[in-house]
């Protein structure tokens, strides 16, 4: 799902920079996005609220890249504890 989103970002010709200034997501959890390393992240909702900004801007459908992300948790990528 990280590299879904980073290649999409790609295709559209846009940097890690231009997706925090597009979604207001701080550059930092959109890299942990990309690398799928959600232990950086504090929270389960922020998780999702942020791939679901990252996938709107980059043109993938957002209820694909919630569920992915929600599968991928469920399957133990544990987010960060706030």
């Amino acid at each position: 799902m990280g590299n879904a989103l980073a290649d999409a970002r790609r295709r559209c010709a846009l940097s890690i920079e231009d997706i925090a200034a597009q979604t207001r997501v701080p550059i930092r959890y959109l890299a942990a996005i990309e690398a799928e390393r959600f232990d950086e992240i504090p929270g389960v909702i922020y998780i999702k609220g942020f791939v679901k900004a990252f996938a709107r801007a980059v043109g993938l459908c957002e209820r694909w890249a919630v569920d992915a992300v929600s599968a991928m948790l469920a399957d133990g990528l544990k987010p960060a504890r706030a």
